[in-house]
């Protein structure tokens, strides 16, 4: 895979839509996850500004998604580094940031790319370093 297929990825990703499940909300995010696996040959000159514009549109999108889905009910989309499968990740629960059900306290970042610059790199978190997520919430009525 390359870094242009990985850009398709996270694009083809914005039509796919959240799932709007029951109270259970581990569930509910299981349902939704999209995995954007590295590129095996590393990323090279690419810059992290496109996946940046195409992983913001995905997310624009899934609101839009969840609001206009006629629950009324709060969402949360959110994006994060998982180091141990060297993949970015993606899901959707409703309810708001507190709701993600992380076994770790994340700390809530206000740019995609302090998460992107992690996936860059590829480095491992730290022990005791806390678990950057960049959330976007849709209001419930």
């Amino acid at each position: 895979m390359s870094y242009s297929e990985l850009l398709d990825m996270v694009g083809e990703a914005a039509e796919v839509g959240v799932w709007r499940g029951g109270e259970n909300l581990a569930e509910e995010a299981l349902e939704n996850i999209e995995y954007f696996p590295a590129p095996p040959e590393g990323f090279g000159g690419a810059d992290p500004k496109d996946l940046s514009a195409v992983l913001s549109e995905t997310v624009r999108a899934w609101l839009h998604d969840a609001a206009s889905d006629g629950t009324g009910r709060p969402g949360v989309v959110y994006v994060w580094y998982d180091e141990q499968a060297v993949q970015l990740r993606m899901s959707f629960v409703s309810g708001n940031r507190d709701s993600i059900p992380f076994g770790v306290k994340p700390v809530f970042v206000e740019d995609v790319q302090d998460v992107l610059a992690d996936f860059f790199s590829g480095a491992p978190r730290e022990p005791g370093e806390e678990l950057k997520v960049f959330a976007r919430e849709v209001a419930g009525t």
